[in-house]
C-alpha cells in the first residue's frame, strides 16, 4: 500500500482528520466565496481527496448545489466520510486510477495533490476526464516552495511530498489546458506565507 495512504488511514483511527478539518476551515471558507462568485447553479462537485467528507457535506449545505461526492484513496478516511453522511456517495478509489461514471460542474481540492509523484497527470484527468465543459477546478495547499514551514513536512510526518513552486503549480493549470487560471494566498501570518488557492476554467 502507498506510504501515503497508510499515513492517511492511521491518521482517521487516531482521529486527526477532525484536526484537519479545523485547521483548514478557513481556507476552505475562502474557497468557497471564490466558488459563489462564479455564480454556478444547480451545480455537482466532487472533492478529491475528501478525507472524512466534510467538504462535501458543506457542498451538500449550499442551495446551489445540486449533488456532491467525495473521492479518497484512504480507505478509513471513506468509511467515516460514510459513517457521517450514510446517504453520501464516496469513492475509495486510487486517484490516478478512477475513471469516472459521470463528469462535474466543480472539483474541489483541498491539500491533496502534492502527494502526488506527477500532480500534473492528476490536473490533466480532472481537465480531460472529469470536468464538464465550462466547468471549474480549484485547488487549496499548504505545502509549496515560498511557504517554506512547509518545506520539512516529508520527514517530519513520513510522507512523500512533491514540492513545487507558485508559477510551477499555475504553468500546471497552464499545460493542462484550464483558462482564466487566478490565484491568491490566504490566511498569511509573518512565518506563514498561507494557503495557495488556483483555479481555472475549463
Amino acid at each position: 500500500m502507498n506510504k501515503n495512504i497508510m499515513t492517511f488511514d492511521e491518521w482517521a483511527i487516531l482521529g486527526k482528520d477532525e484536526g484537519m478539518e479545523r485547521g483548514h476551515h478557513n481556507s476552505v471558507e475562502h474557497m468557497f466565496k471564490m466558488i459563489e462568485e462564479k455564480k454556478y447553479k444547480n451545480y455537482s462537485a466532487i472533492d478529491f481527496g475528501c478525507g472524512n467528507g466534510w467538504v462535501v457535506r458543506k457542498f451538500k449545505e449550499s442551495s446551489l448545489c445540486k449533488d456532491a461526492h467525495g473521492l479518497d484513496g484512504a480507505q478509513h478516511m471513506i468509511k467515516k466520510a460514510q459513517q457521517k453522511d450514510p446517504d453520501g456517495t464516496y469513492f475509495n478509489e486510487n486517484i490516478e486510477l478512477w475513471e469516472p461514471e459521470q463528469q462535474y460542474d466543480v472539483v474541489f481540492s483541498m491539500e491533496t495533490l502534492y502527494y502526488f509523484k506527477s500532480p500534473g497527470t492528476i490536473i490533466n484527468k480532472i481537465y480531460d476526464d472529469v470536468l464538464n465543459g465550462g466547468g471549474l477546478f480549484i485547488m487549496g495547499i499548504d505545502h509549496y516552495a515560498e511557504n517554506t514551514e512547509s518545506l520539512d513536512w516529508g520527514n517530519q510526518f513520513n510522507l512523500n511530498i512533491t514540492t513545487l513552486s507558485i508559477n510551477d503549480w499555475l504553468l500546471l493549470f497552464e499545460s493542462a489546458g484550464f483558462k482564466q487560471i487566478i490565484y491568491k494566498q490566504v490566511e498569511k501570518n509573518k512565518s506563514w506565507c498561507g494557503t495557495l488557492i488556483i483555479y481555472g476554467i475549463k
